[in-house]
């Protein structure tokens, strides 16, 4: 019988919700279930609750050893160092159980798990993916943003596969091609709606999920539009009173979000008419938007459920969407198209026409299982170990 491989991941503990969190949590699980031992480096101060249910051992790094030197991630020497003696605790905490693969996920506030996971994998010859959401930069400016970016670089140079949420953001970085993919977020991959099935009157659009306060008067101006046009529209949002007001002043209904993923879905399921992707007015308001790809696009898609995309033309969806050909995007300054598309909402022909393009999604580019097993194909290949690292990367204590 062979022997079970095991993967060790390091970075923020997958958890349920929005964010990356939740993308990293899928795709162990999906690890999980093809008969991988998951073992788990966590980054500091977070619940482990979920680790220990699933049955994943954690272990959190040290902080300092009184014969570690001091460590400075924006230095080579001493982030090579300290990568390497991390490697070291990492390995003696797996004792017996030897490790097959390393997987990271590269957060865009926090890379110093990544970086113990160049030392783990660098040390020990494994083959090594790290998930990559965000540009740091788009969040941090100034010299602080580029030398985030910087470590991020070297992170992902030192990576046998570094996948990215759209090929914008790989454009970002300098690594090969042989390096460098696009790995759109994993959804969760939920039974769709049927087809022909009957419509709320009026219909429902639905904006569900994280926002940011720069989003409020475009919601606002959808809320509108939205009530203008015979429809209803409303914001699953964390309560925040006076954004709440905000929304509800322009017509808008509101509440809380679910505690798990799949209740929210299930409801979108069951009551939504439309689903709407959206962001601000431009992308001076939120830079990151050019690079990062919405998970909650995918998501979507595999609802089944007509989607709306209001946003600015060089965000990386709307880019997306003019690739495809996707015919339901619209500029967040002009609602006269978008109250347009909400009135056809009542049109069976036209929302089941929708409703089998975004279908085409799910079972096409945006497959769970199709994204899975890329992710895991990149920890498989037999000459994986020895891929290139570009010469600006390396150094003596890992190169």
């Amino acid at each position: 019988m062979s022997r079970a491989r095991t993967l060790v991941y390091f970075g923020h503990a997958p958890q349920e919700g929005a964010g990356s969190a939740i993308i990293v949590l899928r795709h162990l699980r999906r690890f999980a279930a093809d008969g991988w031992n998951i073992r788990i480096v966590a980054d500091w101060g977070q619940d482990h609750a979920l680790c220990r249910e699933a049955g994943w051992p954690v272990l959190t790094l040290s902080h300092r050893r009184t014969w570690w030197p001091p460590f400075n991630a924006n230095q080579r020497v001493s982030r090579s160092l300290r990568a390497r003696l991390w490697a070291g605790e990492a390995r003696r905490w797996l004792g017996a159980n030897r490790p097959d693969a390393v997987l990271t996920y590269l957060s865009a506030f926090s890379d110093t798990l990544s970086i113990a996971a160049v030392g783990f994998a660098r040390r020990y010859s494994l083959p090594l993916a790290t998930l990559v959401h965000d540009d740091a930069r788009c969040f941090t400016a100034g010299a602080e943003g580029e030398r985030a970016h910087q470590r991020r670089e070297w992170i992902v140079q030192h990576s046998t596969k570094a996948w990215f949420a759209s090929s914008q953001l790989a454009g970002c970085f300098s690594i090969s091609g042989r390096q460098s993919g696009v790995l759109p977020p994993i959804p969760e991959g939920t039974a769709s709606v049927p087809l022909n099935r009957s419509q709320a009157k009026p219909p429902l659009l639905v904006y569900a999920g994280n926002y940011w306060p720069a989003q409020l008067p475009t919601l606002a101006r959808i809320a509108t539009a939205t009530r203008a046009a015979g429809g209803r529209f409303l914001a699953i949002l964390k309560e925040n009173t006076e954004h709440v007001a905000l929304l509800q002043a322009a017509g808008a209904e509101w509440m809380p979000p679910f505690a798990r993923n799949v209740e929210a879905l299930n409801f979108l399921r069951e009551n939504a008419a439309a689903l709407l992707v959206s962001y601000a007015d431009t992308t001076a308001d939120m830079p990151w938007t050019r690079t990062s790809f919405p998970s909650k696009f995918i998501e979507y898609c595999h609802l089944g459920l007509p989607i709306a995309i209001v946003a600015p033309q060089d965000t990386a969806i709307a880019e997306w969407a003019v690739q495809r050909n996707y015919p339901d995007v619209f500029d967040p300054r002009d609602t006269t198209k978008l109250s347009a598309y909400i009135s056809q909402l009542g049109n069976e022909q036209f929302c089941n026409n929708r409703m089998a393009e975004v279908r085409s999604f799910a079972t096409g580019e945006f497959s769970a299982e199709r994204i899975h097993r890329a992710l895991e194909s990149s920890l498989e290949s037999a000459d994986t170990v020895s891929a290139p690292i570009p010469s600006s990367a390396r150094h003596p204590l890992i190169s």
